[in-house]
């Protein structure tokens, strides 16, 4: 069986998608609008039993406290996988159809290995910016879903126009997802002082 994101699959889009791709896209880095996901317990604790004690927790609260997680959150794993998740991205992008009939082959595979990566890593010890991260693999991974989903499934290398408006709901759930993640990268510089050595939006890197 083909692991989503793999398949490779030509595609000869309609005038109006090309078109409306092309005013789509968006390279901003403004934050996400978009929260994390919270996390559910997945019981309740009966009502007999005390509740946990606050001095116990785990998770960081002084700046200080914050500021040394986050570091290594970023040196043990989270950089490697920020920079392969914007490399991904990228490549994804340059995939993109820009104009009418424009015969293209989808391969998401770099970047849905990327995602699972991206996740393997846990969530940033700082609120704020992992409200960013987070959104930028919501985005990326909804893009995915949906562009794929709009390839015709009866061997036809036109789309119809349901296709088409789902593939252009894909790619501007993508562009969401880029602004996420530069958010996310900007936030751990501004706040933190942590940036990779190369940038990895810049062509070549």
């Amino acid at each position: 069986m083909t692991r989503p994101g793999r398949a490779r699959v030509a595609l000869l889009l309609t005038v109006v998608t090309a078109a409306l791709l092309t005013a789509c896209t968006g390279t901003d880095a403004d934050p996400a609008r978009a929260d994390a996901t919270p996390t559910t317990q997945p019981t309740s604790t009966p009502t007999s039993s005390p509740p946990p004690s606050p001095t116990t927790s785990p998770t960081p609260s002084t700046a200080a406290e914050i500021a040394e997680a986050v570091d290594k959150w970023y040196t043990y794993g989270g950089e490697t996988a920020m920079v392969s998740l914007i490399k991904e991205a990228r490549n994804a992008e340059s995939d993109r159809p820009r104009e009418a009939f424009e015969l293209v082959v989808l391969d998401f595979g770099g970047l849905t290995d990327a995602l699972s990566t991206a996740r393997l890593m846990g969530p940033i010890p700082d609120p704020k910016t992992q409200t960013a991260w987070a959104a930028a693999i919501e985005h990326l991974d909804g893009a995915v879903r949906e562009v794929l989903a709009s390839v015709p499934k009866d061997g036809r290398t036109i789309q119809s126009p349901q296709e088409t408006g789902q593939m252009l709901r894909g790619w501007s759930m993508f562009d969401e997802g880029i602004k996420s993640l530069k958010a996310a990268q900007a936030l751990l510089n501004r706040r933190f002082g942590l940036k990779p050595s190369v940038d990895p939006w810049e062509a070549g890197a």
